[in-house]
């Protein structure tokens, strides 16, 4: 019979079903990203704020429903001029958080791992330096980081390079004294060894390097061809070189690879691949026929559990969720001391964005994370803002600058008072009064300076010297800088000033 002489009814009928499969196909958004002609729009944007911020080489991927809508590389990979592409290989911080995260929750839906059960369950030897903390620290802890231990703990070896076999496992030991801020479960305080203590979990109940599990598990499933554990294997593959900020230039920099960090951010991926990764995440753990994660695992992974250091932001299991211009979203960024990453999903729009950069440092504090927020705008339809610093470079440079400038100013005005002073008759013996106010007060302040420079600076930022030389090393070099003048002034002064002083003459026999 002619399909033409079909009943009403049954038209009907076949324009709903197509209908309902088209909706299956193109689902409808609440913002939707908007169309190809504006991704030069995108273009113009990123490369006018590389160009601002002194950015060698970026990358960026954005996604819509369970597409790559858009993947494009920008500036240089490397200084033998070689392109950055999709597919260029980039370190990728703290994201490869969630990397860790799901590998857990994906061991969870195997029956193999309790969230509420402690560490000491799967690693018996665990330990802090209170023994009764050491057995309450639960899985969920790490992973919501409510651990108890502190972000300056989490950076005590981050810049370290131990590139065995046993390099996790040494890590998760060395905590053996390490002090806990708060009560386990208290309270939320970021910390990296929270995920280096989740990827031996990994390790150790799968069976598995942490290495091989997430190459089979992850990596694999989400045809992730570019994304490595090992920077050996990423440099095989063209990985872009790091770079740091050198007041308001910069210049190409190797960072030590520490595979005893691996699971808390010195995974290695193309923005290509996080393209894959994001689909996953937005679309209840499946990337094309794949499922890597169960919706209610991703959900869990989404949930809002507690507040984190922002307000009106929570921390969820290795993701921050709130608010990106009045529209729920779920983020997180990286930082490695030489590359930058931001990952931004919006679940209701089922819209993504990936953007890294291969330069980290105080030039570009907060870049990769505005841009990112400028190329969403974009793709929301609205009009992205220029970068402004943020309140971080402030606390950063002005941290260091006033101790600085306050540093210079001290010891020139030491100089002068000492120049003055060699001209004053000093035959007659002085008097303890008199050395307390030349001599032990400036060293009194020499030594609180020092303080400041050499202690206070790093606890202030939760990073040991160690890594600001290698994070900030514009920043460095003024702070010790600062110090050698103080301190090798106040040592000279008080020696040029004690023999400026004449001993008292003897009285005649």
């Amino acid at each position: 019979m002619n399909t033409m002489t079909k009943s009403p009814l049954t038209l009907i009928t076949m324009l709903m079903v197509c209908l309902i499969a088209t909706t299956r196909v193109f689902p409808a958004y609440a913002t939707p990203l908007r169309t190809d002609a504006d991704f030069p729009a995108v273009d113009a944007y990123v490369e006018a704020q590389m160009k601002a911020l002194k950015i060698p080489g970026l990358a960026l991927s954005i996604v819509r429903g369970d597409q790559v809508a858009y993947a494009h590389g920008y500036g240089q990979a490397g200084s033998d001029g070689r392109p950055v592409t999709p597919q260029t290989p980039f370190m990728i911080g703290s994201t490869g958080k969630s990397i860790t995260a799901l590998a857990i929750m994906q061991l969870v839906e195997a029956g193999r791992i309790k969230l509420d059960v402690p560490v000491q369950t799967y690693l018996p030897w665990f330990r802090v330096a209170d023994p009764q903390a050491s057995a309450q620290i639960t899985v969920r802890h790490l992973l919501n980081q409510t651990s108890g231990f502190s972000t300056a703990i989490g950076r005590r070896e981050e810049f370290a390079s131990d590139l065995s076999d046993d390099a996790i496992e040494n890590s998760v030991r060395r905590l053996a004294d390490a002090k806990l801020v708060h009560s386990p479960g208290a309270t939320f305080e970021y910390s990296n060894v929270n995920y280096t203590i989740l990827g031996l979990i990994v390790q150790t109940v799968s069976g598995q390097s942490y290495e091989s599990y997430v190459q089979e598990h992850i990596f694999d499933p989400l045809g992730m061809h570019h994304s490595f554990t090992s920077q050996d294997e990423a440099i095989k593959d063209g990985m872009a070189k790091g770079h740091v900020t050198w007041f308001g230039t910069y210049f190409p920099k190797d960072i030590p690879f520490n595979r005893g960090n691996l699971p808390n951010g010195f995974q290695i991926c193309s923005v290509e691949d996080m393209a894959h990764y994001l689909i996953a995440q937005l679309n209840d753990g499946r990337y094309g026929n794949v499922s890597v994660l169960s919706p209610e695992g991703v959900a869990a992974m989404h949930k809002p559990a507690v507040p984190d250091d922002t307000p009106d932001q929570f921390y969820g299991m290795a993701w921050h969720i709130g608010a990106i211009n009045g529209t729920p979203a779920v983020y997180h960024d990286g930082q490695n001391g030489n590359y930058a990453t931001q990952l931004i999903m919006l679940p209701e729009q089922k819209l993504g964005i990936a953007v890294m950069i291969n330069v980290n440092g105080s030039g570009v504090l907060g870049g990769v994370q505005q841009i990112a927020r400028g190329v969403l705008a974009i793709a929301m339809g609205k009009q992205p803002q220029p970068y402004t610093r943020p309140t971080g470079f402030f606390m950063v440079v002005g941290s260091v600058i006033v101790p600085a400038a306050v540093s210079v100013l001290w010891v020139a005005w030491m100089v002068y008072r000492f120049v003055r002073r060699q001209r004053q008759d000093l035959s007659a013996q002085p008097s303890v009064l008199w050395y307390a106010w030349v001599i032990v007060l400036p060293l009194i302040l020499d030594l609180g300076l020092l303080w400041v420079l050499l202690f206070g600076i790093p606890m202030l930022w939760a990073l040991p010297l160690s890594g600001v030389v290698v994070m900030f090393p514009d920043m460095f070099m003024l702070v010790i800088g600062s110090a050698v003048a103080v301190a090798g002034w106040g040592l000279a002064r008080t020696v040029l000033t004690q023999r400026l002083v004449k001993p008292r003459p003897q009285a005649a026999r």
